[in-house]
């Protein structure tokens, strides 16, 4: 990808957040396969006390269905799992369904707690794991900085922590944070949208573009916003020497379908000539596709979204709905990797700060190397 070139509206919101966000660690990549039986890949030695993890170059290449450690390699080890929220979510079931998968295989006992989306459930479901005393927790955050009470607790009680797919605030270290490089998927997303709007219309004075993020004051989802407007800016910025992007929508839609769609409709109605859509995960793909099939609308407005959940890589395929990428940020690998990263903390075991999964951006010229009819996601 070309080199990034942050345009001046976007530079001081970014290193802002760049100041607050973790630190970078161990990066995971190469493959992005979405379909294989569970197996075991590691070729790492028995767990032991002490060391520092290293990922073998295995673990890294494995298909996201595909276990990380050796069988009953952690067996008896205890690890509580706070989730923000599962239902309604086929992201977040993946995520827990290979969570439990990997704490199965290690030979885990795994302890998941859902809070709904409410916070105040959070922390109590945090709090209670604290007094199960677990050899090591888990949690996918609602909330960067509303859980910290709780995570405070966490530290108090000597339990080791792993953080995974939302953003914890740095004020909430030490933890080990799993996922993907949001802001960087986000300038993929934004830069392969700016890219496919171009070469279809060439230069227009103005795009008028609704902006679909996920959650208001959540890192994880400001960081995948800014990284899309960047993405789109630099491309532009490169080619012509000035931006023609005009926001002229922008909504929230809590990660759902349906709110999703919802907001799509609300937005047209005010502004029936939106040339782009950003959204920052598949779920609201999905929701901005249905709104646009209910209003003969689809494949008219161009759409880049994040997460290569199948049924938008089927829609890049088949090339009818005006998606035209989408980029890797699977919960399947996300889930596994917590749990083994939680087990090897629980061992005595430093993780990286930061461990991030692999985020290849698929559109058209190569969604069929990753398309699978067959898989769960």
């Amino acid at each position: 990808m070309k080199k990034r070139l942050v345009s001046l509206v976007l530079s001081i919101s970014l290193l802002a957040t760049l100041a607050m966000g973790c630190s970078s660690g161990q990066t995971a990549s190469t493959n992005d396969g979405t379909g294989g039986a569970a197996a075991n890949v590691s070729t790492t030695q028995p767990a032991q006390k002490g060391g520092v993890f290293s990922a073998t170059k295995e673990q890294l290449e494995a298909l996201p269905e595909a276990m990380l450690g050796e069988k009953d390699e952690f067996k008896g080890l205890t690890i509580g799992f706070s989730q923000r929220n599962i239902a309604g979510s086929e992201w977040w079931e993946q995520l827990v369904r290979l969570a439990k998968m990997e704490a199965e295989h290690l030979g885990v006992k795994l302890t998941v707690y859902d809070a709904g989306n409410d916070l105040a459930q959070q922390l109590a479901d945090i709090e209670t794991l604290v007094n199960i005393k677990p050899d090591a927790m888990i949690i996918n955050p609602f909330h960067s900085t509303g859980v910290l009470p709780a995570v405070s607790k966490v530290h108090e009680a000597n339990i080791p922590l792993t953080v995974v797919n939302c953003a914890l605030d740095a004020q909430g270290a030490p933890f080990t944070f799993v996922s993907c490089d949001v802001e960087n998927s986000g300038y993929k997303a934004g830069f392969e949208l700016a890219k496919s709007y171009d070469e279809k219309n060439g230069w227009k004075p103005e795009v008028k573009a609704l902006v679909l993020s996920a959650a208001a004051q959540e890192q994880e989802s400001d960081l995948r916003r800014w990284g899309m407007l960047a993405g789109y800016n630099d491309y532009m910025l490169e080619k012509y020497g000035k931006s023609n992007l005009k926001i002229v929508a922008y909504r929230y839609y809590n990660w759902q379908p349906e709110p999703a769609m919802n907001e799509t409709l609300d937005a047209l109605q005010a502004n029936p000539d939106i040339d782009i859509i950003f959204s920052a995960c598949d779920g609201g793909a999905q929701g901005v596709v249905a709104a646009l099939d209910s209003i003969n609308k689809s494949g008219q407005i161009l759409v880049t979204s994040i997460d290569a959940r199948k049924s938008v890589l089927k829609w890049i395929k088949d090339g009818d709905k005006g998606i035209v990428s989408t980029v890797a940020n699977d919960p399947r690998m996300m889930g596994k990797w917590a749990v083994y990263l939680a087990a090897k903390q629980a061992k005595g075991v430093t993780t990286p700060a930061t461990f991030y999964v692999p985020n290849t951006l698929y559109n058209k010229a190569n969604v069929d190397k990753v398309y699978d009819e067959k898989s769960q996601y």
